[in-house]
């Protein structure tokens, strides 16, 4: 206890991705991405319980799948920072810090409500590309400690989210796939 109480303020951006919250937060996609296919799937089926919801239920329970595994993703990324900041003996909040996660509450609420919009005007084929592309700027734009493997993840989101643009139905293997982009990240950084 003593020891926390003592800790150095630093200027650094304490909350970036490391290998064990990668880990965490492709595990979170992936999860997040079969539930979701779950839901769709049996708000089709005749005979599932997801039949018997209205569209506004269906989008209700999508959005809340993907608030929680934001919500997750993020707890992860503070949980892994704070452990590591603590253990060479800084402080995790400081100013760099406090606006590097207004950044991204920014950037995550403009992102769903680009999402939302697209959602509203029909355009669902948009949908999830639009997302993988957005999570890319989202890693390139909180990259404050000039890594290149975070470049690279970026490039590769990218990429990723340009696939459901050309072949139809291959949106929630992409999600899937950037959820063991994740994996690769995490097994990049480690080294």
């Amino acid at each position: 206890m003593a020891k926390s109480r003592n800790l150095i303020k630093n200027n650094a951006y304490n909350f970036k991705l490391s290998s064990r919250s990668s880990f965490f937060i492709g595990t979170y996609f992936i999860l997040g991405t079969l539930l979701i296919e779950i839901v769709i799937s049996g708000f089709i089926a005749v005979d599932s319980p997801f039949s018997f919801l209205t569209v506004n239920f269906l989008e209700f329970f999508i959005f809340i799948i993907t608030f929680l595994a934001f919500l997750f993703s993020i707890l992860a990324l503070f949980i892994d920072s704070r452990r590591n900041a603590r253990k060479i003996g800084n402080k995790v909040w400081n100013l760099n810090s406090k606006k590097m996660m207004w950044l991204t509450y920014t950037l995550l609420f403009v992102l769903y409500g680009i999402e939302f919009y697209l959602l509203r005007i029909g355009e669902e084929a948009f949908i999830i590309p639009t997302f993988i592309m957005g999570y890319g700027i989202l890693l390139l734009t909180l990259n404050f400690s000039k890594k290149t493997p975070l470049y690279l993840f970026s490039i590769a989101c990218f990429l990723i989210g340009y696939i459901p643009l050309f072949v139809d139905g291959f949106g929630f293997y992409c999600l899937i796939a950037l959820g063991i982009s994740h994996y690769v990240y995490g097994l990049s950084a480690s080294k």
